[in-house]
């Protein structure tokens, strides 16, 4: 009789005994269960019924509290300017309408979100129709219906009603009460009595078994098990005298062993990409709120500094239209006014930069990001006496991307060089074809270049070489991500030219990197 036959009667013989015992337990545990389980049930309806009463207050003092604030400051602008935020995709609102009431007829302009042609449903065309008639303002679930003020006929009654659907924050879920645990220690020592039994007889058998046909030919696996477990690299266990049963053990055995070995190994590749692709995307979104709170910033300021701007340009300009001014006078006002028209075409630059556009990608022109950044950087270039060479070959291919975006890569390169090159020194930027039918952006200074030691870490988020309050870091890391973003690669070296730093955009062919994005659109 082989071992595995005598393991087998061993096992059988274990689990019938086993299997009469825990049949009988099974039905006594069964009705305990029950009414545990019944009890669980009632206890958890209760929660979740209270967890939804507190959901809907909770939508409720959301919806009233921050709602209500954001609509206050909203219709303190024009018209024109509340459509425009009605439509923001960043305004905090899943569904934003203009609703009108014409010859009894509801006319639904929906702002967002976009091609949105969803109608309200019975219950809220009747709230409509009383937000109209009581010029009051009404909460329907997660949908806030209040009057537009701009518009109303002669007679002082509202015509155009604001649509409203927020997302409304969940309720924290209940902590569901544990059910109380059936009284199974009776059982439980019944249970034990009889596997002891059971299991004693099973162990009496296959003691022998084990001890003459497993344990000891077993002795040389363990050995070399360890020494496994001690990393020794290439080591097998070696064959074994003891039948088919331990040969195939010990070919299992190797077999497992190198799987576990080139499982381990792909493993680790998997976890260290996985922890870069979160790094760079923890880094991307700290760069892109930085980015866009800078953006807002500098969109504000603009703002603020062009309406005292205005007054004092045509002030300037009135003086100077005035009689009886000496030629001295007129040349002074002359230079003030030509002094605040630089600052007015300065700040039209920096809103046009600003100002929020379609983020689509698209083709254009490789010159069209180079020329619109570079008359933001200018006054810089001039006030340091900084020469700029331009080089823009004419047969230069399409670009696929997003012209601001790029526009930004080549205005931080182009900072960063005037920055690095010495006072009275040359900045240089030039367009080229690369040889993969893409294009190259190069932006070259006169400065001191870039040392070998920190090439490695200059493209790192808030690593900087300036000093304290001049830099903050987060230019070479936005043009890696971007970059990154285009399908392209950034490179440094250094300048054969000018001698300094020479930083490389390389740009894939547009038909290779608009398909790259399709193909990523479709998954």
């Amino acid at each position: 009789m082989s071992l595995r036959t005598k393991i087998a009667i061993g096992v059988v013989a274990a689990s019938l005994l086993l299997a009469s015992a825990l049949f009988v337990l099974g039905l006594r545990a069964r009705d305990d269960l029950k009414a545990a389980s019944e009890k669980q049930r009632e206890a958890t309806e209760k929660n979740l019924r209270e967890y939804r009463e507190e959901q809907q207050r909770a939508a409720k003092r959301a919806v009233e509290s921050l709602v209500l604030a954001w609509v206050e400051e909203l219709m303190a602008y024009p018209e024109p300017e509340i459509a425009f935020k009605l439509r923001d995709p960043g305004n905090g609102i899943r569904e934003t309408a203009i609703i009108t009431l014409e010859k009894g007829q509801l006319e639904i302009q929906h702002q967002k979100p976009e091609g949105s042609n969803a109608q309200p449903s019975t219950d809220e065309r009747a709230a409509i129709h009383r937000v109209f008639d009581a010029r009051r303002r009404e909460f329907h679930d997660d949908v806030l219906f209040l009057p537009y003020p701009r518009q109303t006929d002669p007679e002082g009654r509202c015509t155009r009603v604001l649509r409203l659907r927020l997302n409304i924050a969940q309720a924290p879920a209940p902590v569901l009460p544990d059910a109380e645990a059936p009284n199974l220690a009776p059982l439980a020592f019944v249970a034990f009595v009889t596997l002891g039994v059971a299991m004693t007889g099973v162990f009496v058998l296959l003691t022998f078994a084990l001890r003459r046909f497993v344990l000891a030919p077993l002795d040389n696996v363990l050995a070399d098990s360890q020494m496994i477990v001690k990393g020794t690299a290439g080591l097998q266990v070696k064959g074994l005298k003891g039948g088919d049963e331990v040969a195939t053990l010990v070919s299992a055995f190797n077999g497992m062993f190198a799987e576990l070995k080139a499982y381990q190994q792909d493993l680790e590749g998997k976890v260290k990409d996985a922890t870069r692709t979160i790094q760079k995307q923890q880094q991307s979104l700290v760069i892109a709120q930085r980015l866009a709170a800078t953006g807002t910033l500098a969109a504000g300021l603009a703002h603020e500094v062009n309406n005292p701007l205005s007054g004092m340009l045509n002030a300037a300009r009135r003086l100077k239209m005035r009689e009886g001014l000496d030629e001295r006078a007129r040349d002074y006002i002359g230079l003030i006014e030509e002094g605040l028209g630089r600052i007015e075409e300065l700040m039209k630059q920096i809103l046009d930069f600003s100002r929020r556009r379609d983020m689509k990608p698209e083709r254009f022109e490789a010159s069209r990001p180079l020329r619109r950044s570079l008359p933001l950087v200018k006054h810089r270039l001039e006030k340091r006496k900084i020469q700029i060479e331009e080089d823009i070959a004419s047969d230069v291919p399409l670009v696929y991307g997003n012209e601001e975006e790029l526009g930004q890569v080549l205005m931080n390169l182009v900072i960063n060089a005037a920055d690095a090159a010495p006072e009275g020194g040359t900045v240089r930027v030039s367009v080229t074809a690369n040889a993969r039918g893409g294009v190259d952006y190069a932006v070259e200074d006169s400065g001191s270049g870039v040392p070998d030691e920190i090439k490695d870490r200059i493209f790192d988020p808030f690593f900087t070489t300036k000093e304290p309050g001049k830099g903050t870091g987060l230019g070479l890391s936005i043009v890696h991500t971007v970059v990154s973003n285009h399908g392209g690669q950034v490179r440094v070296e250094r300048s054969e030219r000018l001698g300094g730093a020479r930083f490389v955009v390389e740009l894939p062919p547009a038909d290779k990197q608009e398909s790259r994005r399709i193909e990523r659109s479709e998954v």
